[in-house]
């Protein structure tokens, strides 16, 4: 399953009964939830019909990014000298 972001940008304290609704999705899991934003694990299709009607909701697909590697490298090994 896909991590999603979701983030509340409507007025006042998100509204409890949509995040019943995300919690009752069967097989998903809130792994952090904030005031305006959660991370959730769960599928898609089920998770953008949960929110469907819902207008003040924003669903991004968590997007991570791997940290190039900086250090240096040698690209020549020292000669053998004796």
């Amino acid at each position: 399953m896909r991590r999603f972001i979701l983030r509340y940008r409507g007025e006042g304290a998100r509204p409890q009964d949509a995040v019943e609704k995300i919690r009752a999705i069967g097989g998903a899991a809130v792994l952090e939830d904030s005031d305006r934003m959660m991370l959730v694990e769960a599928p898609e299709q089920e998770l953008r019909q949960a929110l469907g009607s819902e207008t003040d909701w924003i669903i991004a697909p968590e997007v991570t990014y791997e940290v190039p590697d900086t250090r240096k490298k040698v690209r020549k090994p020292p000669s053998k000298r004796k």
